[in-house]
C-alpha cells in the first residue's frame, strides 16, 4: 500500500519547484528513469532500505548509479527521502509525479470495469461521457472482472459509480438485511 498522504506532500513540493521551473516533463521521465532503474536492480531498492547503512552512503549511492541522467531538482528530491527516511516511497514516486502533473495539465485518470470487453464504440461513448462530465481530459484504464456479472464500475480519484449487477444485488442484499427482511 502506498502512503498517499506522506508521499503527496513531497511529490507536491517537487512539482511546485518543476513547474516554476518549467521542467515538469523533464522531471517525470528522471523519475520514470529512476523507477526503471529500482525495477531492473532490486540489490538497489535493497541497499536503500536497508537501516544499517548510513544516509550519506544512501546519498552517495544514488549520485553514483544515477551520475549526471537526473537534474538537479531530482537529486535534491532523492536526497531529501533519504535524509527524512522516506526511502521507502522513492518507488512510487514515478507514478504519483506522473498523476499530480497529469492534474496539474488538466487531465483525470479513470479506471473502467465491466463484465466483457467493451466495443471501441461503447469506449468512445463513455470517454466523451466522462470528459463533459469532469470538463476535463479523461484517461481511461479498461478492465475485465468478470465477477460483475454485467454493468460497470467506474473509479474516478477515489469515488466509484458502480453500475454493475453485483454492486445492485449487494445494495439489494445490506437494504434486505438492515429491514430485517428474510
Amino acid at each position: 500500500m502506498i502512503p498517499t498522504r506522506i508521499i503527496n506532500r513531497y511529490i507536491n513540493a517537487l512539482l511546485d519547484i518543476a513547474a516554476a521551473r518549467n521542467i515538469t516533463a523533464d522531471v517525470e521521465q528522471e523519475l520514470r528513469l529512476v523507477h526503471q532503474l529500482l525495477q531492473e536492480n532490486p540489490d538497489l531498492l535493497n541497499m536503500l532500505l536497508h537501516p544499517k547503512i548510513s544516509r550519506l552512503r544512501k546519498k552517495k549511492l544514488l549520485d553514483e548509479v544515477l551520475g549526471k541522467t537526473v537534474s538537479a531538482p531530482v537529486r535534491n528530491f532523492l536526497h531529501l527521502l533519504v535524509e527524512k527516511k522516506r526511502e521507502g516511497i522513492i518507488p512510487y514516486v514515478g507514478e504519483e509525479f506522473k498523476k499530480a502533473a497529469d492534474r496539474l495539465r488538466g487531465i483525470i485518470h479513470a479506471t473502467v470495469k465491466s463484465a466483457m470487453e467493451l466495443s471501441a464504440e461503447h469506449r468512445q461513448k463513455l470517454q466523451t461521457v466522462m470528459e463533459k462530465m469532469t470538463r476535463s481530459t479523461v484517461r481511461i484504464a479498461f478492465e475485465i472482472d468478470a465477477a460483475l456479472l454485467g454493468g460497470l464500475q467506474v473509479y474516478i480519484g477515489n469515488g466509484i459509480l458502480d453500475g454493475s449487477i453485483q454492486g445492485r444485488l449487494n445494495r439489494l442484499q445490506k437494504y434486505l438485511l438492515e429491514r430485517n427482511v428474510s
